[in-house]
């Protein structure tokens, strides 16, 4: 009788402690860096919402409401939904079946995920919601990779928010709460460096196979992990004989099988780089490899109308001023983040500076400040110049600040329908 009642009371006392261990990794993760950083997401999507609803016009210009009518009806989430939210959305519903050869040029794992959350919620979410689900797990992630990188580079657990920070406050941030595909490209680009950092090679190249296959421009990151990986060998060439560089190419399967999919339902593999040609709306995407004078000649425009020998029009200032300063910065970044860390800061300054090409090879910087929303070198050097140099601290306050008062007022014209790159 003695036995069986100590028995008990040992497996009592061991439920209890199963119990309290289950409580106390809840309690971990709450007040850990997922926890937190979703405290923070979410907050940001309610005020981005808010903002939406309280400021935006009730009745938004016609020329940003996609043709699909899923955004012309008022409601929570139909200020998502403008511009390319229109492409990405018929791509959800549709893939790539219509006749509206355009549509061929974005990529479809933004789309699959918001088609994906649809189907499984058996019609009780709409696209719209499916896509700010996404979006909203998608910026989550995004950020708590971002936080954990900078761990890698930052000394001060306030240095490390403050990367975050300068991240939702960017710009073109409000990206990451439209129907588009900007928070899955951070988030699967930020966790396959974050991976590489951590010298996590397999999943690495798992982040890094979708990410092929949703943007192009993915080729930076799959080229800064590589440099990573190089580093992680000491820079020396013998380095690269293990045969984890194998990931590097194999990370393009995710493009390789985008481009299959695109054979057999358009009959060109290669439908994607090619279905802009003959659209005069985007004729001015041309490719051209004389970055300088590309660079040069945005930069007059940006000049002139800084000064005033320039109509500083809407088109002006979203489509030149405000890119061509970006593109600046991300130089300026990439250089500083080179001279204050030497060799551990060469992988992301040169992910910087390939940034820098391939987003001005197609001869125009149209929606640069979008596409410069990935590039975490340019949190990161702001918050290491604030640490490094006390005395600038307030440069990068007044920085974050009037980045969030350009992002808002781009917000409220994005809402409004206008263009907002």
């Amino acid at each position: 009788m003695t036995e069986t009642i100590t028995a008990s009371a040992t497996e009592e006392r061991a439920v209890d402690t199963e119990r309290g261990t289950g409580r106390e990794r809840v309690r971990r993760w709450l007040t850990g860096d997922f926890g937190k950083v979703l405290l923070v997401v979410l907050a940001w999507n309610i005020a981005l919402t808010a903002v939406a609803w309280l400021f935006g016009p009730s009745t938004p210009a016609s020329e940003g409401i996609p043709k699909t009518g899923i955004g012309s009806t008022l409601s929570l989430l139909s200020h998502t939904y403008r511009w390319d939210a229109g492409n990405y959305g018929e791509i959800a519903e549709h893939a790539y079946t219509g006749s509206y050869v355009p549509l061929r040029a974005f990529y479809p794992v933004f789309p699959i995920f918001a088609w994906l959350v649809k189907t499984l919620s058996f019609g009780t979410l709409g696209l719209l919601a499916a896509g700010f689900l996404v979006n909203l797990i998608a910026t989550w992630l995004a950020g708590v990779a971002l936080l954990k990188i900078s761990r890698f580079f930052l000394g001060t657990p306030r240095s490390h928010w403050l990367v975050v920070g300068a991240f939702l406050t960017a710009p073109a941030a409000f990206f990451l709460h439209s129907f588009y595909s900007e928070a899955v490209f951070c988030a699967l680009g930020f966790w396959a460096y974050l991976f590489a950092l951590k010298r996590q090679w397999l999943w690495m190249g798992l982040c890094l196979i979708p990410l092929t296959a949703s943007r192009i421009t993915a080729a930076v990151f799959v080229g800064l992990c590589f440099l990573e990986f190089w580093r992680s060998a000491g820079w020396k060439p013998r380095g690269l004989l293990s045969w984890r560089v194998l990931w590097f190419p194999f990370a393009y399967v995710g493009l390789g099988v985008h481009m299959l999919y695109m054979k057999l339902e358009t009959g060109s593999a290669t439908a994607s780089f090619t279905a802009l040609k003959g659209v005069s709306t985007w004729a001015y995407h041309q490719f051209n490899p004389n970055i300088a004078g590309t660079t040069l000649t945005e930069l007059k425009i940006t000049v002139s109308a800084l000064i005033g020998n320039r109509p500083l029009d809407a088109w002006t200032l979203m489509s030149h001023v405000l890119p061509t300063i970006g593109l600046v910065l991300l130089l300026v970044a990439s250089v500083y983040f080179f001279v204050a860390l030497k060799a551990d800061g060469l992988p992301l300054a040169l992910f910087g500076i390939a940034s820098f090409v391939m987003l001005t090879i197609n001869n125009n910087v149209v929606s640069v400040h979008r596409y410069l929303l990935p590039c975490l070198v340019m949190y990161l050097a702001l918050v290491l110049l604030a640490e490094r140099r006390p005395n600038l601290r307030g440069v990068a306050y007044a920085t974050m600040y009037l980045n969030s008062l350009i992002c808002g007022a781009i917000f409220l014209r994005f809402v409004a329908g206008h263009w907002a790159g």
